[in-house]
């Protein structure tokens, strides 16, 4: 089986688009839609990169990204922000908080092969 990747997204148009990319690489993908189940997730299965949105119902993308990284559990997972916030002012608070990497919605597949390819060698 592949790398396990968990897409944390609200949006069925992205949550489509990405699994679609990441199924056509080989990648396992699991999906959750908020930021809450995200951590329950992760704390149970660990997967091996987590692409996260920022904008996320009961708990967002920088409370996730915080939690993350102050376990040391989950401290080492590689994390991708994925969103539609294109503020430099966010871009930069969620590299400050610990993502590894930043992507613009919308956004090309070769875009994504290539961010994941870095992270998950």
């Amino acid at each position: 089986m592949g790398k396990k990747v968990l897409l944390v997204e609200d949006e069925q148009n992205i949550i489509l688009g990405v699994r679609t990319c990441l199924d056509a690489a080989g990648y396992e993908v699991a999906v959750v839609e908020n930021g809450e189940d995200a951590l329950n997730f992760i704390a149970k299965e660990k997967p091996d990169l987590i692409l996260l949105d920022l904008l996320l119902p009961k708990v967002d993308g920088f409370e996730v990204l915080k939690a993350l990284r102050g376990d040391a559990a989950t401290r080492d997972i590689p994390v991708v922000v994925l969103t539609a916030r294109v503020e430099e002012e966010d871009r930069q608070r969620a590299l400050e908080a610990g993502a590894n990497a930043y992507m613009t919605k919308p956004f090309r597949p070769q875009e994504l092969w290539d961010v994941l390819k870095e992270y998950l060698q």
